[in-house]
């Protein structure tokens, strides 16, 4: 049929059929029931049927493929050559009569992104980590070339039905990156991930917990002791991040001063931060240290944010809130005992805009976060307690 882009963009099938297209000779429109569509050139050579993929549609417009397939006819009928052996030498790839080269599997690329993410993306090994559980089972032999639109839906739409929620939406960003990268260095011609709408719509949370989901969670924790539950605690106390309170390391803690230094290299912002650390972590770090061996840097060795660990007390809430709703808690709370935003904010990190924040005020501001975080502790031990609290931890506002 004569194909136009409204009929290519609309095209859908319940099986898989081929479009030709008259007015371009060789031209092919390939579509699946899972809805990709790829571009073909076809010729024959001695007799026998050959079949050149151009491209996936909408990468490939309809005017390009014909300008693509004009230019294999050219070849054909003017230069007198095989296209496919055309292409294979601009590569640099031996012709099929010669020994087949070594192919660039999916997995290599995972190797290759492991290289390029190290030093330029903080959460480079969560992404390392999804790849690893979720994309390297199905296509870590598949060569990197055939990996087309509809393998990428075909896993999402997987993981959907084994019950992956918002999560979907992690490992689609994942996938994009991967070919992202892949596409950059050449060594694939059209991205297949491209521009793919997000299977579940994201809403900002606005979750802080009460009084008795405090309770209950302090409770949980308690009733699952270790070190997800320690993690999970200093989140409580501290507002701090959960990836940075994972990573936490023993150099990074000063027991003398009661703080603790994050380097910007482990930050969000990239700038260095002072934890005042209150009487409830400080205790919680001393049994910490007591427990794990003297050479060991990290203070919770082997967790991680994906560990089967730290979901399982996940429990604890039964999907009511999630973990990082824990910091809203904390500046909440803190807001709520009359602490000024700006406090607030240096207590949590929050990078500052304005030039004279960045610029012009070098106070380190520990000795208001550290009345914040001490507040919050007793505030928050009168909570777990179940007792009102004291009308001197209450800090007024001024008139």
């Amino acid at each position: 049929m004569n194909l136009t882009d409204r009929f290519v963009a609309s095209a859908r099938s319940a099986s898989r059929v081929v479009y030709f297209d008259t007015k371009t000779r060789g031209l092919a429109l390939r579509v699946t029931p899972a809805g990709a569509k790829t571009w073909s050139f076809v010729y024959r050579v001695d007799r026998r049927p050959k079949w050149l993929t151009l491209g996936s549609y909408p990468a490939i417009p309809l005017a390009t493929a014909r300008t693509l397939a004009l230019d294999k006819r050219h070849l054909i009928d003017v230069d007198h050559c095989d296209p496919a052996e055309v292409e294979r030498a601009s590569r640099g790839i031996p012709s099929e009569e010669s020994e087949a080269p070594p192919v660039f599997t999916f997995g290599d690329l995972a190797k290759v992104y492991e290289t390029f993410a190290k030093g330029r993306k903080k959460s480079w090994r969560d992404d390392l980590g999804k790849t690893k559980k979720y994309l390297l089972p199905r296509w870590g032999t598949m060569p990197l070339r055939d990996i087309t639109r509809a393998h990428v839906h075909e896993l999402l739409d997987g993981l959907v039905g084994e019950g992956m929620t918002v999560g979907v939406n992690r490992v689609q960003a994942v996938i994009s990156r991967l070919f992202t990268v892949a596409l950059d260095r050449s060594l694939i011609d059209a991205h297949p991930a491209v521009r793919m709408i997000k299977r579940f719509k994201e809403h900002p949370s606005d979750r802080v917990l009460t009084d008795g989901e405090l309770r209950e969670l302090c409770a949980g924790l308690d009733a699952h002791p270790g070190h997800a539950s320690d993690a999970l605690r200093l989140r409580l106390l501290l507002g701090q991040r959960g990836a940075e309170v994972i990573g936490m390391r023993w150099d990074e803690i000063d027991f003398g001063n009661k703080t603790w230094e994050l380097p910007g290299a482990r930050t969000k912002n990239g700038r260095p931060h002072i934890v005042p650390l209150p009487p409830t972590a400080m205790a919680l770090l001393k049994r910490v240290r007591a427990a794990v061996a003297d050479d060991e840097p990290r203070v919770f060795p082997g967790l991680t944010p994906w560990t089967d660990e730290q979901r399982a007390l996940s429990s604890i809430h039964k999907g009511t809130y999630e973990w990082k709703d824990l910091r809203r808690t904390v500046s909440t709370r803190l807001a709520s005992l009359g602490f000024s935003e700006d406090v607030i904010g240096r207590t949590l990190n929050h990078a500052r805009y304005t030039v004279t924040s960045r610029h012009y005020i070098k106070h380190s501001y520990l000795a208001e976060t550290r009345k914040a975080l001490e507040t919050w502790d007793a505030v928050l031990a009168d909570i777990i307690a179940g007792r009102k609290a004291s009308r001197s931890r209450i800090v007024h506002f001024r008139r």
